[in-house]
């Protein structure tokens, strides 16, 4: 039984290989089937690939644009922050001032107010 399978063109598994090799170097089917998805999906590759290089193109851009306003911004903070900061402090300073100053003359207006009434209660009211 051996000897009838000896016979066969497809009996073993080199001959098949050999077989699918020259099938895939001569087969138009195959080679038109390949090119016509190559032209279907070409122009799609090449759209996408345009996309991202314009989208890493503007990522680059704009990480240079931030990388540039985070340095002027550190910039400003440096030079204004202590000129700022001290005007800030006179600025708490002399509004505390003022609102000493206000509380003092609040009861100062409320004493001389309490003065006045009680000077019109003691004072004797002319013609009686």
């Amino acid at each position: 039984m051996a000897d009838d399978h000896s016979d066969s063109s497809l009996t073993s598994i080199d001959d098949e290989r050999t077989d699918n090799t020259e099938n895939l170097c001569e087969n138009p089917t195959r080679d038109i089937l390949a090119e016509g998805f190559f032209r279907l999906f070409k122009p799609v590759i090449d759209d996408l690939e345009n996309n991202i290089r314009g989208a890493s193109k503007t990522q680059s851009e704009l990480r240079q644009q931030l990388e540039e306003l985070s340095g002027e911004m550190k910039n400003l903070n440096f030079e204004n922050d202590p000129v700022l900061h001290e005007y800030f402090k006179r600025m708490v300073r002399v509004k505390q001032k003022v609102v000493v100053i206000m509380n003092i003359l609040q009861g100062a207006q409320e004493r001389l107010v309490t003065l006045c009434q009680q000077q019109e209660l003691q004072a004797p009211v002319p013609g009686t």
